[in-house]
């Protein structure tokens, strides 16, 4: 593992007791207005080519690599974590911007379906768009959810190994409330 600069080490056992994180947000160092309770998963790197998966034996090595995914991703409780404001607000955005273009694509897919089946033939072309348009929100809707995820939002993720969360970057505030 690489050790950068300014990367604060958290045991797992000590995010996962609910008090002991401070009062302050990691990425801005305000007072929290909100806690919240999560799990964290590590990044795992998975050997071998994706290039092995075309063809017939490419379900097996889809199931190869979901089984080294399975057996190397850690995953963190985090109870308590500290978000202030501007992080709230943050998540809050990009989550419902993610929620517009699902529910909005879906609508729009489902709906200009539904009209295709009842309206005369042609109204059938327009409507082909719609559901073209909608169809392509729903995948695109994963951006801006990926956005406002906790990990992405506090800058925080679990070790390899699984025993500790890292915090890339940490306020002043939130590590200087830490116990040493």
């Amino acid at each position: 593992m690489q050790h950068q600069p300014n990367v604060v080490t958290l045991p797992a056992d000590f995010v996962a007791q609910p008090g002991n994180l401070p009062a302050r947000c990691t990425r801005h160092g305000r007072p929290a207005v909100r806690r919240m309770d999560f799990a964290l998963q590590s990044k795992v790197h998975i050997e071998g080519s994706r290039l092995r998966q075309v063809g017939v034996f490419g379900v097996l090595g889809m199931a190869e690599r979901l089984g080294q995914h399975g057996r190397k991703v850690r995953i963190t409780d985090v109870k308590d974590w500290p978000l202030c404001q501007e992080c709230v607000r943050t998540r809050t955005f990009w989550l419902a911007i993610s929620s517009v273009m699902f529910f909005g694509g879906l609508l729009a897919f489902l709906g200009s379906m539904v009209v295709g089946i009842i309206a005369e033939e042609g109204t059938v072309k327009p409507l082909a768009w719609v559901a073209t348009g909608g169809f392509l929100l729903l995948p695109l809707a994963a951006f801006p959810f990926s956005i406002g995820s906790i990990p992405r939002i506090i800058g925080a993720n679990t070790a390899p190994e699984g025993g500790s969360v890292l915090v890339v970057d940490p306020s002043e505030e939130f590590v200087a409330e830490l116990p040493r």
